[in-house]
């Protein structure tokens, strides 16, 4: 990723280009989707790759207020659905990296509670970071089943145990690895 010493403003050109390029991204990740494709959501992959850039400036180049920030990084304009949570997680999926180094250089940064909130609102590309579990919200994620399957997936996959602890999440995630379970995840078998 190129940064520059100040947030710059997009073009359509650029912006035309970063969606094109995310497209591909994700048809290349969704042959491997289990069960029906999901369609690519330009305005969500867009809106993910300035929040991702945003963030990687602000944390080199802080010129900004702190005040100034809910503008830089905000919320996703449109309604979120299943194809939005998978286009946006072909950037977000970095965020909890950023949070973590945001953290590491200053934890009480006005930048963590901004960045932390989008990671919880888009929780399915935070798996495998702490956050506030008790509020995640899973209906979408279990209104479509391949979205559903990757969840769980990942959650295997990142051995995201505060997460496997969701009882709706623990079933499927048991069910989903069978007789597999102790071979693949000793932890949650042993609870």
């Amino acid at each position: 990723m190129l940064l520059y010493d100040r947030v710059i403003e997009f073009s359509l050109e650029d912006e035309e280009l970063v969606k094109n390029f995310l497209r591909k991204e994700f048809e290349t990740e969704s042959l491997n989707y289990p069960f029906n494709s999901l369609i690519y959501n330009a305005e969500a992959a867009l809106w993910a790759a300035k929040i991702i850039y945003t963030s990687c400036q602000l944390l080199l180049y802080r010129e900004h207020q702190n005040e100034e920030l809910p503008e830089l990084l905000p919320d996703f304009p449109f309604k979120k659905n299943v194809d939005s949570i998978l286009s946006a997680d072909l950037c977000l999926r970095f965020l909890p990296q950023i949070i973590l180094e945001a953290k590491s250089i200053d934890e009480s940064d006005y930048l963590v509670p901004i960045l932390e909130k989008i990671i919880h609102e888009w929780h399915y590309s935070g798996i495998g970071i702490d956050t506030n579990l008790e509020s995640i919200k899973l209906e979408m994620i279990f209104s479509n089943s391949c979205l559903e399957q990757l969840y769980i997936d990942r959650v295997i996959d990142r051995k995201d145990l505060g997460r496997a602890q969701i009882p709706e999440l623990k079933n499927k995630i048991k069910s989903s690895l069978g007789n597999h379970l102790s071979y693949f995840w000793k932890e949650l078998k042993e609870e």
